[in-house]
């Protein structure tokens, strides 16, 4: 008799449905494209049946690619072939939010109230279901441009240094992998 083969089954061969998370953020250039990047490879790693994404609550429309910062940390990380071409920031839409079984906004603080303001009752209702939570993962300190000074706009809440934003989000991922991976 021959011995059994063990096989690893993948969440594509089972044909199972993976669930998706949606990480949100102000522009989708720095906080929530890190952690969806630090996601879809934590919950691969584990053969987690989620995916992710992320989008951003603002048009970016003079951001391009991705942050030097989300940049920097996945090459100290050695992580750099996960973003090798990254996309421009994506706005969010009605369809990232009903598409999505979890939504996390990275700022409660400074997301929950534009979320609420554009997104009325669907803000509500998702609340009330528990598909959205908040963590505290502040902008990072930044000198808004001229035009903006002179407005009186720019980023006035609270902010945090790149290195602790991006080991906040790294360590949040991980927790976030580990309680969907719990049956």
């Amino acid at each position: 008799m021959e011995p059994q083969k063990t096989q690893q089954v993948s969440i594509e061969s089972t044909g199972l449905q993976k669930k998706r998370v949606l990480f949100i953020c102000s522009g989708n250039y720095y906080r929530s494209r890190l952690a969806e990047i630090l996601f879809n490879h934590e919950a691969a790693a584990a053969g987690l049946a989620w995916e992710s994404g992320s989008r951003g609550l603002l048009k970016a429309r003079e951001l391009k690619g991705m942050s030097g910062h989300t940049a920097a940390y996945l090459k100290e990380a050695e992580l750099t072939h996960l973003a090798a071409e990254p996309r421009d920031p994506i706005p969010i839409d009605v369809e990232d939010l009903t598409d999505s079984d979890l939504i996390v906004a990275m700022c409660r603080e400074e997301h929950q109230p534009m979320i609420e303001q554009k997104f009325l009752s669907l803000a509500k209702a998702l609340h009330k279901a528990g598909r959205i939570r908040f963590w505290n993962v502040y902008d990072v300190p930044a000198r808004p441009h001229a035009i903006v000074r002179l407005l009186g706009g720019g980023h006035k809440g609270p902010s945090q240094p790149a290195g602790s934003g991006t080991e906040h989000i790294a360590l949040a991922v991980k927790e976030l992998v580990r309680e969907l991976a719990k049956p």
